[in-house]
């Protein structure tokens, strides 16, 4: 049994509420100690504005609009301080309201042949059910919802394509979105920052294995 490995592979965590985007700049962060001093003066400034804000702090990069907070990473030793950056940010900013957020791992697998590539979409969409329907009939996007595990709003959608960064490859896209029922502004985002911290591990544990699944070959 062979089990392939990421060669691109990236973590985000999207937040959806109500931002003031000028807020989040390099020296915000240095002044709260959420970064070191030497990080915030060589952070890279895409945009910063009013409107929208958009910056790379080491490889995490940052982008903030008045209704979306976005902060992602390619790099897997960002993983953990991607968090901890949000949730420093959002222990101060604690009257932000933010109700709905997604937890995301996207993942490329590169494999060794076009055989094994075929393989994975006719397991997971066969395709005797196009005979006569369809003239050679190939997955291009497979999207799968289930429902959530625990007691929290929201669901767990994972989306199978053929990536196009690795040939033959595997994209494998996992959301575990999260939302609050009858969320109310006052309440800003002491729940949100709850449910990142609590389930973060069990959002990395369950995204591998449910990756090392979709991706094994006997």
């Amino acid at each position: 049994m062979t089990q392939p490995k990421p060669e691109i592979e990236g973590i985000s965590v999207v937040l959806l509420g109500a931002f003031n985007p000028s807020v989040f700049q390099p020296a915000w962060f240095a002044l709260h100690n959420l970064i070191r001093p030497e990080e915030a003066e060589s952070s890279q400034i895409d945009v910063i504005h009013s409107e929208v804000i958009s910056i790379s702090i080491g490889s995490i990069k940052l982008q903030v609009t008045h209704d979306r907070y976005s902060a992602s990473t390619i790099d897997p030793s960002g993983y953990e301080p991607l968090r901890d950056l949000t949730l420093g940010a959002f222990r101060i900013l604690h009257h932000t309201p933010i109700d709905r957020m997604g937890l995301n791992w996207d993942l490329h697998f590169r494999l060794a042949s076009e055989g094994l590539w075929h393989d994975v979409g006719d397991r997971l969409a066969p395709k005797e059910l196009w005979a006569g329907i369809l003239e050679k009939p190939g997955m291009r996007t497979l999207t799968i919802e289930g429902v959530r595990p625990d007691s929290h709003a929201g669901y767990i959608r994972i989306r199978v394509e053929p990536s196009i960064k690795v040939h033959p490859g595997i994209y494998i896209n996992i959301n575990d979105h999260y939302g609050i029922k009858d969320h109310k502004p006052e309440q800003g985002c002491d729940t949100i920052m709850n449910i990142l911290n609590s389930n973060w591990s069990t959002f990395m544990g369950h995204s591998q294995k449910a990756a090392s699944l979709l991706m094994r070959f006997n």
